[in-house]
């Protein structure tokens, strides 16, 4: 019986970490935005705070999964090398000696540079480990090579948004869980065991916002609330007056960590955002793309403190000064905020939405914005 307490203590405790892995924010913060229907033609009114937004005969079976769409684990980045034709590893342990060929005796040879002093990845020119005497090497750029122990691959996000134009859309107002989290069968208690488990970035429906004490309860089925923080919905924005219609805009929610792409009054396209931490805010207002590339190395910060380095970050989209939206091929915690001021989205998002944006860039090389080929609206806001 006291190896039986102590299992179930042990789950509790351990759940209890998961859920307080993000910050609580409040709903004066959050507000509640007028949310997406079923379709791209969908119209959702605004809502008050206190309203119920349920719908019958949805939700009614307690013991059915809330969940309507999991994330893509078949999908197989060695067959789509056309979105992201390397592999990519961390520099682990640092600082990290570049060698310009694999020896045998690396005594014998001279470092070309060094990877150190921060947050640090590159990318694999080739899958294989090359071998030299007792050495194993990765080969990282024209004559760069690496020792294996230096550094350690780590798999890619395989993470997509929903287009609106392709995909099968469920019906309702929906959301991304952004953690890791389990459903509580009352709005303002958070439970841990008895509940729905759901990983994040699986889609929810959302069938009713509830306030509890000052925060927003989301009701996905009878008996299964989450705190409403713990998901991103996907908001039907507003056309700014700036924006003229008929066009193609991009919409980013920085409260939501969200990015729907527009045309029109049309949505074409909504996924998951990482914009800035708090000390490296992206800058809210309306902008215009002013220039892209498809591939390029990212850098800043200090040595010791906040630096970063990223070999062949795909799919730059620069919207304010050397502020972009782009793939992000080292974390997958799409719907938090962790960059340094720059949009990250997963890389398959970030393929679909280069190719959707202007301006239109010929080749692998870079493009800027001109009068014959004008870069697409990006309006950010919280």
């Amino acid at each position: 019986m006291n190896f039986k307490k102590t299992v179930i203590f042990f789950v509790v405790f351990l759940l209890f970490l998961i859920a307080s892995h993000i910050p609580g924010i409040s709903a004066a913060e959050k507000g509640l935005a007028n949310t997406l229907g079923s379709g791209s033609n969908a119209t959702i009114p605004a809502q008050d705070a206190n309203e119920s937004t349920s719908r019958p005969g949805m939700g009614s079976d307690a013991n059915a999964t809330v969940i309507l769409m999991k994330k893509d684990t078949n999908f197989n980045w060695y067959r789509h090398k056309d979105i992201l034709p390397y592999d990519y590893a961390e520099v682990s342990e640092q600082p990290a000696p570049v060698y310009p060929a694999p020896v045998g005796n690396i005594m014998a040879s001279r470092p070309v540079r060094f990877l150190d002093g921060g947050f640090i990845w590159v990318s694999l020119q080739s899958e294989a480990i090359l071998t030299a005497g007792n050495n194993r090497w990765y080969y990282i750029n024209p004559g760069e090579y690496v020792l294996t122990k230096y550094l350690v691959k780590r798999p890619v996000s395989t993470f997509k948004g929903l287009n609106f134009q392709e995909d099968k859309i469920p019906q309702g107002r929906l959301g991304w869980v952004v953690l890791d989290t389990v459903t509580s069968k009352e709005p303002g208690i958070q439970e841990y065991i008895d509940g729905e488990y759901l990983d994040k970035h699986v889609l929810v429906r959302i069938l009713e916002t509830r306030m509890v004490n000052g925060k927003a309860w989301l009701k996905l089925a009878d008996k299964k609330w989450v705190d409403a923080t713990r998901v991103a919905r996907i908001t039907r924005p507003e056309r700014p007056a700036g924006i003229p219609p008929g066009v193609k805009w991009i919409d980013i929610n920085l409260y939501e960590q969200v990015l729907v792409a527009m045309d029109g009054d049309q949505l074409v396209y909504a996924t998951l955002v990482s914009s800035g931490l708090p000390q490296f805010e992206t800058p809210a207002g309306l902008f215009r793309i002013w220039g892209k590339v498809r591939m390029a190395k990212m850098g800043g910060g200090e040595k010791g403190k906040d630096y970063y380095f990223l070999e062949d970050v795909p799919y730059h989209m620069y919207f304010h000064q050397g502020y972009a939206i782009h793939g992000a091929y080292w974390h997958d915690n799409f719907g938090i905020k962790q960059s340094h001021g720059c949009v990250n989205i997963a890389p398959r998002d970030a393929w679909w939405l280069f190719g959707w944006t202007t301006p239109r860039v010929k080749g692998s090389g870079w493009e800027k914005a001109r009068p014959s080929n004008p870069g697409t609206y990006v309006h950010v806001h919280h």
